[in-house]
Parts: C-alpha cells; structure tokens; sequence
C-alpha cells in the first residue's frame, strides 16, 4: 500500500515488518481491534444493549457474522483436505492410462474444476452472503496480503469498501484463468458492478504468450483513481488495464503454469486465485501467513490452493 490511511470507517492497515511510526501504531491498533470483535461473546453486550442500542444491535450481527464465517472456514479447510486427497488418487489412477501428457493434464484440470464447482463453490457463496455483515472483509483480506498491500494506493481504499466478492474460474481451454470483482451498487466511484480481469494463454507449440484483458471502468466524473490532477496516478484500479505479452513464455505442462518474465499484475492476479480467494477469511483476520515475495508457494501449497 503506497500509504496506509487511518481515514474513512475504520483504520485500513495491515500487518508488515516494512512499517514505522504511527503506520506501525496504526497497524496494532486494527490487529487488536480485528482480534477483539473475534473473541467477544454476545452475552457481553446484553447490559451494553441498554444504553446503546443501535451501536451493540451492529455489533451483534458483526458478531453473528463472526460466526458463521468460521464455521465456513472449517468446511472449506475440511474440503480442502479432501480434494488435496482425491487429487493425488485421481492423478495415481490415470496419469499411465495416458500417453498424451497434454491430454493428461487438461483432463485434470477438468477433473479439479469439476470438484470445486461442487464442494468449495457452494461454501464460496455462503461466505459471500455472510461477509456482507462484516464492514471491509474484501478489502482487510486484500491488505492483510503483503503483495497486495503494496498495490493499493490510499485513494483505493473508499472505493474497495464497496466490494463485495471476488471470485476466480478456469478459462474454457482450461490454461488461463478469470478474476471477478463484485462492488455494491451504491459504488460512488465507477459504474461497473462487476470488473473483471481475464488471463488467457495462446500456446502455439512454438511459443507462448499471455494476453490479459480487463474491463474498462465507467468512472463517475472526477471520481478515477487512476487520475489526479489529470495526471496519471498509482492505483490498484490499474490491475484491470489490458495487454499482451512480448517476451516469449513458457508453459510448465507439469507444473501446470507459466515461466518466464511474468508480468507483475499476472503474478497479483495468481495470488488472488491462489491464496485470496480460497482463504479469504483467514486473511481478514490476520490468521494466515504472509508471503514476502512471488515466489513462495512449496508443493504443498499448490495443491492446497484454488488452481482454477
């Protein structure tokens, strides 16, 4: 996060070594906050009800919400384990079966979409609908992740308020993948509902080459973040820009994903996939690790996260 703000709602901070001063105060004081809110029982609130009402009737659903987000979580931690299982019998029973590896491989990414459209999709959408009761979850999820943080500007932060899911899926050749950002309809920033931002592979057996296309954001006037003062200024609104690669790439069939020079927003758009997306609500409640770098994930992990 270019600078982290104290300003709007609440604090949105994260938590990261590179921080001082009042960034670093600030910082403690969300963690504690955010830990606080996990651990207080509703039986506390019953005398508080008395003389503030509207105030404890908010944290009371927070606090509902609260719950069932774990109760979520430890279904898709449950699911997890066992598509991490079922993925390593699939692949002990069919990889000799056949000799096209190119083949062998499609057909496994089909096989894991097919069982994350049924197990982890579902508990997806019940922690969409459960988060709405939780002020920022997206946005306390995304600058818990230190890549993340780094990206979003203070401006960002308002408009990130407002959304409310983002989801990832497979591309139809099953190589690349698409990012879905959902934000509230009261938005006062752009228009869009939905900001999309899709990776596509072109794999020509020759070369490869990585094409992202993003949508282009309906602004309101004097609302871009990615403007000031009419000149061009940092922003986590940039990741929905489009291109196309120049440098060649190379496609690990077996690692299932790019090599190369990788554009840094690819790189982003892998650690929504792979580590926001399926483990949203440990990210906001500052539960899961950090990564320092892009090139972190061991074995494990990989088959752990959301390869859509």
């Amino acid at each position: 996060m270019a600078q982290s703000s104290t300003s709007g709602k609440r604090a949105k901070t994260s938590i990261h070594d590179d921080v001082s001063g009042n960034d670093a105060a600030a910082i403690e004081a969300y963690k504690t906050y955010v830990r606080v809110m996990s651990c207080i029982p509703p039986t506390h609130f019953k005398e508080m009800e008395k003389t503030k009402p509207e105030s404890m009737r908010k944290h009371k659903l927070l606090l509902e919400s609260r719950d069932q987000l774990k109760e979520i979580h430890a279904d898709i931690v449950k699911e997890e384990a066992l598509f991490v299982e079922e993925r390593k019998r699939w692949v002990a029973d069919n990889r000799n079966l056949c000799t096209d590896m190119n083949k062998f491989f499609v057909e496994r990414c089909q096989w894991e979409t097919n069982f994350k459209e049924i197990y982890l999709k579902p508990l997806y959408e019940k922690r969409c609908i459960a988060a709405k009761g939780v002020p920022d979850f997206w946005l306390t999820a995304m600058i818990a992740n230190k890549i993340l943080y780094k990206q979003i500007a203070e401006r960002d932060t308002e408009a990130l308020y407002f959304l409310n899911d983002i989801e990832s899926s497979r591309t139809i050749d099953l190589k690349g993948f698409e990012l879905k950002f959902t934000f509230d309809d009261h938005n006062p920033y752009f228009k869009n509902k939905v900001l999309t931002k899709k990776y596509e592979v072109i794999d020509d057996n020759e070369s490869v080459s990585l094409k992202a296309i993003g949508t282009k954001i309906d602004w309101y006037p004097s609302q871009n973040l990615t403007q000031q003062s009419g000149k061009s200024s940092e922003s986590f609104f940039k990741f929905f820009s489009s291109y196309a690669t120049i440098d060649p790439l190379s496609f690990d069939k077996e690692a299932d994903e790019l090599k190369g020079d990788l554009p840094t927003d690819y790189l982003i758009g892998t650690k929504f996939r792979d580590k926001i997306i399926p483990h949203a609500i440990s990210w906001y409640t500052f539960s899961e690790d950090d990564d320092s770098d892009f090139g972190d994930d061991n074995d494990e992990e990989c088959e752990r996260c959301s390869r859509w």
